[in-house]
């Protein structure tokens, strides 16, 4: 073979061809005829290592699900459309047009795949990988929900696999070409259309895994119960919002169930913040919210302090009780149904 080195697996025939049609890519400056050589070289050792796909090794590099069951001419036309873009793009956009080239361009570049992009203060642009199907994580980092990536040394990071590695270089190579940079550190001048942060998950969304199905191979989907939801459960929810109530202990206060959010660490624990506000004033209108379904809530600590949960209101006590009833019955059928399928 002339482009390809030993191949160690399936995924690791995966994860060549992706370095060698990133180096060949005519979009990037490549040869045409350097990147069939390389197809025609990777249809052969598909045919082989397709049939080997079992013999994986211990330590997963991310491309162990990369567009499963695909054909090699599939697979090829996927990465060949994946790395298609055009040098540099800026021409006056501001921050959030480039926003919304990149939220098209991801979409169809990556359609199996979840990110969020926000634009912030007008000059920030933050994007975050939710839902992929690799393991973009490698064991030895301790990491299992979030990381923030530096874009400018994606190569370098012993954290990420080499197709976390890929991918997060793909998506930083495409929005950075609709930016420009004219600052100099030396005199603290700043001047570029934007700043770019990069994460994979977040505090609030850790990252998860989800493989696709074959696309050559059928199956049925696995039935899930689906706990239905009462209109108290359900007003509840959209009043709370993110937030949720959960015990929390201080010095001062000792126990006390208050208002708050859910942060991920970067290795999967979870953090109970107790939301904290600046005035009173500011608490009452979230409380109002939180009295109109049925929750009674009082401030605590100092300024607006914190929400701290009472009781529910009799009455939607009483209908959250009924609901759950008939949420318990309803499940109870729907195995009965399925036991018995």
């Amino acid at each position: 073979m002339k482009y390809f080195g030993t191949i160690m697996s399936f995924a690791d025939l995966k994860r060549q061809y992706r370095k060698l049609a990133i180096a060949n890519h005519p979009d990037k400056g490549g040869s045409t005829q350097a990147m069939q050589e390389i197809n025609a070289e990777f249809e052969t050792l598909y045919r082989i290592w397709e049939k080997r796909r079992d013999e994986e090794p211990k330590v997963a590099n991310g491309y162990e699900n990369d567009y499963n069951g695909a054909t090699a001419k599939e697979y090829t036309s996927h990465v060949y459309n994946e790395y298609r873009w055009q040098g540099k793009n800026y021409n006056g956009q501001r921050p959030s047009e480039v926003a919304d080239l990149f939220r098209k361009w991801v979409k169809e570049t990556y359609p199996g795949y979840k990110f969020s992009v926000r634009v912030r203060n007008y000059d920030s642009i933050t994007i975050q990988l939710l839902v992929a199907d690799f393991a973009p994580f490698t064991e030895s980092s301790g990491i299992t929900c979030n990381c923030s990536v530096n874009h400018y040394y994606i190569e370098r990071d012993d954290d990420l696999t080499d197709r976390a590695k890929e991918v997060m270089q793909n998506v930083t190579d495409y929005i950075m070409s609709y930016n420009y940079d004219d600052s100099d550190l030396m005199t603290d001048y700043f001047n570029t259309n934007f700043y770019l942060s990069l994460y994979i998950g977040s505090g609030t969304h850790p990252y998860k895994i989800v493989i696709p199905k074959s696309r050559r191979t059928g199956g049925q989907t696995v039935p899930v119960f689906k706990r239905p939801e009462g209109p108290a459960n359900k007003a509840i929810r959209q009043a709370m919002g993110k937030a949720i109530f959960s015990n929390y202990n201080s010095q001062r206060h000792g126990q006390q169930t208050l208002l708050g959010v859910i942060r991920y660490s970067s290795n999967g624990e979870k953090h109970f913040y107790p939301l904290s506000y600046a005035s009173e004033a500011t608490a009452r209108k979230r409380m109002a919210k939180l009295d109109v379904v049925g929750i009674e809530t009082r401030t605590t600590g100092y300024n607006g302090g914190y929400i701290e949960f009472i009781r529910f209101k009799p009455e939607t006590f009483e209908k959250l009780t009924e609901e759950d009833r008939q949420a318990d019955e309803a499940e109870r059928l729907w195995k009965e149904k399925h036991k018995s399928a």
